[in-house]
């Protein structure tokens, strides 16, 4: 048999990979991506028969030990359940075969008590909610005044620099850069996530760019206005879809943390794959008055997403959820989908899709794996295109993690 076959077979909550035929350079690709797969499924632990496997190369040894360390960096478990004498020996010889032949040591039979009244079922999705602190709340800190890029009258003295802090995240217009004067061609939407700087120019690009401050390289970002909060999360909540079809509204979302809840106010970050997002960045800096709104030329200034963009991609979105009128923060919320109570301002980090943990999840360490391992994409401010026939609607995501924060209260600060 020249080709290689695979057959598929759930064992509670293993999947067994039945292969047969040769696994060399050829078809180690179409291996790995049936695996890949898998894992964006939600199959986390994967067993191989290689039994009927008559040949392995170099090639195929490689995609295999690529699964294997790809599972365990997730906390998953990848292993060869069998395996013929041809495929023994060449393990053996390159010393491979403990690596690739261990069993998983654990199943996870049982579920604590507690950990079951977390866990529950709604709107096609599967959710687990965590407690992280009993007493996680934050403060958001508002800057500026978002409605004057309506007029694109920002001048110096709406500006001021900020530099990135230790567990803070700020999203809103700006630039890195030490001025307005220096960055005043550029102002776009950002966001900070920690260390992590990251923004969208408006120059034209249409490529983010973003600064890891690190050692003595200390960045900081001219900021037009933006929202701030502390990291101190409350709870942690994760979502993956009952069947791969399944997306979630960013609205239904945000709905039904607050009915777990009870906040009225909330800062969330979010890792999540992407079911489409709708969204607007600037294509033209809001200074010197220039005419952003008007038509046509909102047509050149103003990036719109014309269909679901980004999907299946990984993103992170960092913003500030409301359930009651607040004047310091009214400014810079915006309804979540027409007529909803439920209010926000959300920006949208994207990267290329990776598996993510599915406990035991860091998130300052899995951010910062992103600015050093992966590549940002784009940028996006979160809004609903409710416009009647030809609207999208909103962002929609598949599955993944929230960390979710009261907010105690909204503070507009000066400069």
């Amino acid at each position: 048999m020249n080709n290689l076959e695979i057959n598929k077979e759930n064992k509670g909550n293993e999947v067994v990979l039945t292969c047969n035929g040769r696994l060399d350079a050829s078809r180690a690709g179409y291996l790995n991506d049936y695996i890949n797969k898998l894992v964006r499924e939600g199959h986390y632990r994967i067993a191989l028969d290689m039994n009927g496997v008559d040949y392995l190369s170099s090639a195929g040894i490689r995609s295999l030990i690529t699964q294997c360390k790809n599972l365990q960096a997730v906390n998953g478990h990848f292993y060869i359940s069998a395996m013929s004498e041809n495929v023994h020996q060449v393990l053996t010889m390159v010393g491979m075969l403990d690596m690739l032949s261990q069993p998983v040591q654990s199943a996870e039979s049982e579920v604590k008590e507690d950990e079951k009244e977390n866990n529950f079922e709604a709107s096609g999705f599967f959710f687990q909610f965590t407690r992280l602190h009993q007493k996680g709340k934050t403060e958001v800190e508002v800057f500026g005044n978002p409605e004057r890029i309506f007029d694109a009258s920002f001048h110096q003295e709406d500006s001021r620099k900020i530099k990135p802090v230790e567990n803070r995240f700020s999203i809103g217009l700006g630039a890195i850069g030490d001025s307005f004067e220096e960055c005043k061609s550029r102002f776009g939407e950002y966001i900070i996530m920690g260390k992590n700087i990251a923004y969208l120019p408006s120059d034209g690009s249409g490529k983010p760019d973003y600064i890891v401050n690190s050692g003595k390289l200390e960045a900081s970002l001219t900021e037009l206005y933006g929202l701030h909060f502390t990291g101190d999360f409350s709870y942690l909540l994760r979502f993956d879809p009952l069947d791969s079809q399944n997306s979630i509204g960013l609205s239904q979302l945000a709905d039904t943390i607050r009915q777990l809840t009870g906040y009225k106010w909330m800062a969330i970050v979010m890792i999540a794959e992407s079911g489409g997002l709708t969204g607007t960045s600037l294509n033209m800096s809001p200074v010197d008055g220039i005419t952003l709104f008007s038509y046509p030329e909102i047509k050149e200034t103003i990036r719109f997403t014309t269909e679901p963009a980004h999907v299946k991609m990984l993103t992170v979105s960092v913003g500030y959820i409301s359930c009651i009128s607040c004047d310091e923060g009214e400014p810079f919320l915006r309804p979540l989908e027409p007529d909803s109570q439920v209010d926000g301002h959300i920006h949208t980090a994207v990267f290329p899709y990776i598996p993510l943990k599915k406990s035991d999840i860091d998130l300052t360490e899995t951010i910062d794996s992103l600015f050093n391992m992966s590549e940002l994409t784009d940028i996006l401010h979160l809004t609903n295109d409710s416009r009647e026939i030809s609207g999208i609607g909103e962002s929609r995501f598949l599955q993944g993690f929230c960390w979710i924060a009261p907010v105690t209260s909204v503070h507009l600060i000066t400069n």
